[in-house]
């Protein structure tokens, strides 16, 4: 891909028609013709629609007179006014296209104190002979005010995908950022992952930390080496006493000997006392979800004679509510059913909207 913007004004060379498979990513033949798809296909919708396209330009491109001298530059926002395909020097087709700058800022190779103004297309000589010549039928989404006299949208820009996206309000774009909401892990969850036993495999009961900083529950680590004695009784055939060797014991987890911290083990009380809080927390967790589940069960649903469902409490039967239709919902009133009573009660109050779905049905607490 090589790039070719002279000055406010200048055509674009895009990518593909070269073979890059194996190690051939510094290939620079064309094998084949470029084509408007993926990224190319792309730029030409930004032409159709007068998107705004920002340029940074490379040290790498030797043919330019605006190049950087060193690393690249932010040029500032592009705009493209055409695109075609016309062979090049290799006989293949490739895609160009027309860009034109639009910035509200000056350029960074002037000293200007202002940004770009419109201007006149130039004349672009290869479009005789070319190919699939592209050009904006309407109006461009990024176009200059006269009025405010700065370039700005004309029309809503398009949706972003990303993090960051661009609001348009009254022809300002502001940057909004999109937080994502993040599904918190059950304390359970945490208590596996973080202070997990790499013997047992569970949480752990009386942490330890050996010299290598690996945990394990203090009962566990003790019967991974019970009935093995830290000194070893050596005799000679002579009947010679040697002097007694230490055992070497090695770390469940890995090859460093831990002989001397299994002697008198030390309980981790900091690890200790962090795993107790996130077991009432995990308590706590478990015991409001229960509650949830019971408040859920206290509301069943009956089968009403002709066949609808209808929600009523299981501890009360005196006040059954009748079912209501989604050409109700606009009625600020509904009648309640009950024994001899004939109140009337605002269904505002009492229905939850943004719960209702196909049937939508209240219930008296």
């Amino acid at each position: 891909m090589s790039l070719l913007i002279e000055f406010l004004c200048g055509c674009f060379v895009c990518s593909g028609g070269k073979d890059l498979s194996g190690n051939k990513r510094t290939n620079k033949t064309h094998s084949f013709d470029q084509k408007f798809d993926n990224m190319n296909e792309a730029l030409r919708v930004s032409c159709q629609q007068g998107y705004p396209v920002r340029v940074v330009r490379s040290h790498k491109e030797k043919r330019s007179a605006y190049a950087p001298q060193f690393g690249v530059r932010y040029d500032g926002v592009y705009r493209i006014e055409k695109c075609w395909r016309k062979k090049g020097i290799q006989g293949c087709l490739v895609c160009r296209y027309l860009f034109v700058r639009c910035d509200n800022e000056p350029a960074p190779w002037t000293s200007d104190e202002h940004g770009d103004r419109p201007c006149p297309l130039p004349v672009v000589k290869e479009l005789k002979g070319a190919i699939d010549v592209t050009e904006r039928k309407k109006a461009a989404a990024w176009d200059y005010d006269e009025e405010k006299e700065c370039w700005m949208w004309k029309r809503p820009p398009p949706p972003s995908k990303k993090m960051d996206a661009i609001r348009c309000e009254n022809g300002i774009s502001e940057k909004i950022k999109i937080v994502r909401k993040v599904k918190t892990k059950p304390v359970r969850d945490r208590l596996m992952k973080e202070f997990a036993c790499l013997l047992c495999r569970k949480v752990l009961s009386v942490p330890v930390t050996t010299p290598c900083g690996h945990n394990f529950c203090k009962s566990c680590l003790e019967g991974a080496f019970s009935g093995k004695s830290f000194i070893r009784k050596r005799g000679s055939e002579g009947g010679r006493t040697l002097r007694a060797q230490k055992n070497v014991m090695k770390c469940p987890s890995c090859s460093i000997d831990i002989a001397e911290f299994l002697q008198n083990p030390e309980v981790n009380r900091h690890m200790m006392s962090a795993i107790e809080a996130l077991l009432r927390e995990a308590e706590m967790e478990e015991s409001s979800e229960v509650s949830n589940d019971k408040n859920d069960e206290n509301i069943e649903t009956v089968n009403d004679d002709d066949g609808t469902e209808v929600s009523k409490p299981c501890d009360s039967g005196e006040n059954v509510l009748e079912e209501i239709k989604d050409n109700d919902l606009n009625q600020p009133h509904k009648r309640r059913k009950g024994a001899g009573d004939s109140a009337i009660v605002n269904t505002e109050e009492q229905i939850n909207v943004a719960g209702l779905e196909d049937n939508v049905m209240t219930c008296s607490t």
